[in-house]
């Protein structure tokens, strides 16, 4: 099965919704708390949303930057208060999908349809920087997916199209250090590498990959070995269904939000399923086909709630932290 195209993406949510929404036997996390805050509805004035799809907290200031399909950023305090926007500087074309903030607050936008990533001064509005052209060769950008950055400055870019799905590893300034990937269902191959995270284990760190169409999550290297590969195509628990995004907690926690389950996924660091938080719907706490996840320094999560134009921010609640015993399952390591 491949994945849906951003555009089929887009018109099947309500289809896909309304079908998970009439099987309640198969509602993911039934129940759940409700949300600590929700951010934006449906609109394009400021500290509204159309379709949001890529987040990033900072670090330092634990504010939220959220992008949408109106080819803006928005920036919100923690308490979910608009401060500023801007637009990118073309988007008639398609709108970003992936943004990170770096060391030193500048933010990181992949300008996907036009084949570049951004660099924004911090607080953004000002580009600074920008490396990429269309193409399929080294440097270059079929589509230009998610961007993480590694404790070394390091910037991760996924691609996908064609045959060209893969992950690129720059220096800060922009140049190419190498790629791995490649379209497949293989171990280390990709359909569609989606959301990225940076994993600190221990004294070194992993780069983790959303692989959207083969769903599962991929554990790699900073030299692009593969390490584990995480969920198999389902709905229970340790299962995955066009995942999105994936986001690292204090913890060592994973969280995985999952755009055909509509539903967020928490594992451990060994890959084993400790349960899911949401259900299909449009009441608080519910999500309609979420995209990005990422997690704050305080423990918070923040889910681009893509068919609801929203972000809904939670603290993992203990009531759905675990899940029965036999139905876990683990990272299968490399």
């Amino acid at each position: 099965m491949g994945c849906p195209s951003s555009a089929s993406l887009v018109a099947g949510a309500g289809i896909l919704l309304g079908a998970l929404t009439s099987c309640s036997g198969d509602r993911a996390g039934e129940g759940a708390p409700k949300p600590l805050l929700v951010v934006g509805s449906k609109g394009t004035s400021p500290g509204k949303l159309l379709h949001p799809r890529a987040l990033a907290v900072d670090p330092g200031t634990n504010r939220l930057y959220a992008v949408d399909r109106s080819g803006r950023v928005q920036l919100f305090t923690a308490e979910g208060t608009h401060v500023l926007e801007w637009r990118l500087p073309e988007h008639k074309q398609g709108q970003p999908v992936g943004i990170a903030v770096e060391a030193d607050g500048s933010v990181l936008v992949s300008d996907t349809h036009y084949h570049r990533i951004l660099r924004y001064a911090p607080g953004g509005s000002r580009i600074i920087a920008q490396w990429g052209s269309e193409g399929t060769g080294p440097g270059q950008f079929t589509f230009v997916r998610d961007v993480a950055v590694d404790s070394e400055g390091c910037v991760y870019a996924g691609d996908y199209g064609g045959l060209n799905d893969r992950i690129q590893k720059f220096t800060r300034g922009g140049d190419l250090l190498l790629e791995w990937g490649g379209r497949g269902e293989e171990p280390g191959r990709f359909q569609r590498p989606e959301g990225m995270a940076v994993e600190r284990r221990g004294a070194g760190e992993t780069i983790l990959v959303a692989d959207c169409a083969n769903h599962r999550v991929q554990r790699f290297t900073r030299d692009g070995r593969l390490v584990a590969v995480i969920g198999r195509l389902g709905r229970g628990a340790g299962e995955l269904r066009y995942p999105q995004s994936v986001a690292v907690g204090r913890d060592g926690s994973l969280f995985v939000s999952e755009w055909g389950n509509n539903r967020i996924q928490r594992f451990d660091a060994a890959g084993r399923s400790l349960g899911t938080w949401g259900a299909p719907g449009r009441a608080e706490g519910e999500l309609s086909t979420p995209w990005d996840i990422a997690t704050g320094p305080d423990d918070r999560i923040y889910v681009a709630d893509y068919g609801n134009h929203r972000v809904q921010v939670l603290r993992w609640p203990e009531s759905v932290s675990s899940v029965a015993p036999g139905s876990r399952r683990g990272a299968r390591e490399r």
